[in-house]
């Protein structure tokens, strides 16, 4: 008996078949990797804008008076020992002048008033000199909303400085804030000027090789799945 010819299947008969055939699995497919994106992107490192911070110490008088003349020397951005004498207040003996000494080692950034001015009258308390110490002793960052994990103290991150070297550093986060503050301007994109909340993040114990300036940005990635047991 003679083999039927084969009837052909309508081209609109096929693409339907196909449809049901494969659609399921392409669906499948493409579900899967957005949301392995999105896993990704949530649990994966984050990279934030970091600021280095100093400690600033104030030289202010215990007792109103007039500040005497000081050392030639003493002047702005002078380099200071802790305990040297920057100033001296005439206060109510005239004959014992008080010392005013620097609280810790540094370099002088601010003079809010001037020894042997004619108006260098000070109230008790009143800022004499801002000295900041020669190294930041830490790094805050903001984690921008929305906040897509939750940092812990011991995470741990990766500290890259933006000039000079390309170096990265490792440490851990020592501090969370329990609120949201307000960002720091240099930490904000370009151009932007709203305010916009983040979470404050601290980095305290910096790597004793990590040379910054006062003030400089570096890039701060933090390593949500990787923490290290805080001491």
């Amino acid at each position: 008996m003679d083999e039927q010819p084969k009837i052909p299947t309508p081209s609109p008969v096929l693409l339907r078949e196909l449809n049901y055939a494969y659609t399921p699995v392409v669906a499948f497919i493409i579900v899967a990797i957005v949301a392995l994106v999105l896993w990704t992107k949530r649990l994966g490192p984050t990279t934030l804008l970091a600021e280095a911070e100093t400690i600033d110490a104030i030289v202010s008088s215990p007792q109103p008076g007039v500040l005497a003349e000081a050392s030639k020397d003493i002047r702005i951005f002078s380099k200071v020992a802790s305990g040297q004498i920057v100033t001296r207040v005439v206060g109510a003996d005239p004959k014992n002048p008080i010392p005013l000494t620097a609280p810790i080692e540094g370099i002088i950034t601010k003079i809010h008033r001037y020894p042997g001015d004619t108006n260098a009258i000070v109230a008790a308390g009143e800022p004499i000199m801002t000295i900041t110490a020669p190294r930041p002793d830490r790094l805050i960052a903001f984690l921008r909303q929305p906040l897509t994990f939750d940092p812990k103290p011991g995470m741990k991150v990766t500290i890259r400085p933006r000039a000079r070297s390309r170096k990265t550093y490792e440490a851990t986060i020592d501090k969370v804030s329990a609120q949201l503050a307000p960002i720091r301007g240099g930490l904000l994109p370009p151009g932007q000027t709203r305010v916009e909340l983040g979470l404050p993040i601290i980095i305290e114990k910096l790597p004793a090789e990590l040379n910054l300036y006062a003030g400089e940005i570096v890039d701060l990635t933090i390593h949500p799945g990787e923490i290290s047991a805080v001491k």
